[in-house]
């Protein structure tokens, strides 16, 4: 039901926008072919009464409504039904197919437009702000060139060229609605005049919209520069009042510029905390599977233990000689190295490894209470994945059979 009803509003807002451009034409006498005046009297009644059937649709809607202002569209709808078109055809009536435009009421529902691309999640955002205003500017531009021509501005007489006149009328609203007004088309009497001066405060409005949005779309694409370059211009004013020494101000530049090439400003996973935890996880999954399918006691695991392992992941960050953990420390968490290089030193000092992208080192520490009997320190920047202790102790609780598996790999891997 829910997809019916969700066809029959696009098909209403595409009728409604075919109401708007054909009505106005059919006002100023641009004639088509009898048959397709049927056909289009026939698309304005379909169209009101597929509106009539969506307005009954709504949740809400009693007898009460019925009788107060809110029903004021269902009547408009109704109006609509009525097939003047169609009276007009048969009885070459002019008063009649003045009548024309109480069709055009149909048109305004080409705003629905915006609730349709509501009901489609897979759109980017710059589509919900572009495509209204794709739809409803030619509509608005339509129109106001066909009041144009009906106010006298076209050549009179059967021999007129309807499609010079309506491309000049469209050029004409076009430069008066962007209050550009080349001055080569003018107005020439006092209700092209008033009508001139009502389109130039439309156009004000309206292109200060457009714009307004253009300009917002442009921040927004490009809205994670804006914020790093904004924390960076704090940072270089900090450092500037505090008289921070030439060297530490260098590699407080270095950090930021490789938050900016590789992270792009965002330092951690904060910007999903609104997700669903089913939609993080399968986020992180792809992310940092990669990194964890290289652990061996990961391998074999199941689907859902290394998700929820996934969830417990914290991020950090090194920079150039941080030493991560050295020895003797307390150990209470493995990493794992998402980019960058960490080396690992003895108790002297001696290099023991130079550990790489998809490595991971300090894994004893999840399994055994004790002290850490070498040193890690980053060579380069490092982005580093954090799995503590507690946490992958949680995770095992949840796994008793997993937890036998890790303890047989780690034992096997310090042999």
């Amino acid at each position: 039901m829910k997809s019916q009803i969700q066809a029959l509003k696009i098909i209403s807002v595409a009728g409604a926008f075919l109401v708007g451009f054909w009505i106005p034409l059919r006002l100023i006498g641009y004639v088509l072919n009898p048959q397709l005046e049927v056909l289009f009297d026939l698309l304005v009644s379909v169209v009101a009464g597929i509106n009539v059937y969506l307005y009954f649709q709504k949740p809400g809607v009693n007898f009460r409504e019925l009788a107060s202002w809110k029903s004021l569209g269902l009547v408009c709808d109704l109006i609509c039904l009525l097939p003047l078109s169609l009276v007009a055809f048969v009885f070459f009536d002019t008063t009649v197919s003045a009548l024309l435009i109480f069709n055009l009421l149909a048109a305004r529902h080409v705003r629905h437009v915006k609730g349709i691309l509501d009901n489609f999640g897979h759109l980017q955002p710059i589509t919900y702000r572009l495509v209204p205003i794709f739809v409803m500017m030619p509509l608005l531009l339509h129109l106001i060139a066909c009041a144009w021509i009906s106010l006298g501005s076209g050549t009179a007489g059967p021999d007129r060229d309807q499609i010079y006149e309506y491309v000049k009328a469209i050029y004409w609203s076009f430069t008066t609605l962007t209050t550009v007004g080349y001055g080569d088309i003018s107005a020439k009497t006092i209700p092209q005049m008033l009508f001139t001066c009502l389109v130039q405060v439309t156009g004000v409005g309206v292109f200060g919209f457009i714009l307004s949005n253009v300009a917002s779309l442009l921040a927004r694409k490009d809205a994670a520069r804006e914020h790093h370059m904004d924390n960076l211009d704090k940072v270089e004013n900090f450092m500037r009042s505090h008289r921070i020494p030439t060297d530490t101000r260098s590699r407080v530049r270095s950090y930021y510029h490789y938050m900016w090439q590789h992270k792009k400003g965002y330092r951690d996973h904060s910007a999903l905390e609104d997700l669903p935890k089913k939609i993080q996880s399968e986020l992180f999954f792809h992310i940092n599977r990669p990194v964890l399918e290289q652990v061996p006691f990961l391998q074999g695991a199941s689907h859902e233990l290394v998700e929820d392992l996934m969830n417990e992941l914290e991020s950090h960050v090194c920079v150039p000689g941080e030493k991560i953990f050295k020895v003797g420390d307390h150990g209470d968490a493995m990493y794992f190295i998402y980019k960058g290089g960490i080396e690992i030193l003895s108790e002297q000092g001696d290099s023991l490894a130079q550990l790489t992208e998809g490595s991971f080192f300090g894994e004893m520490a999840l399994l055994f209470d004790g002290k850490r009997n070498a040193t890690a320190k980053a060579t380069q920047f490092c982005d580093l994945y954090v799995l503590k202790k507690a946490s992958f102790d949680h995770v095992c609780n949840k796994y008793p059979e997993f937890l036998e598996h890790v303890h047989n790999v780690v034992q096997t891997r310090a042999s």
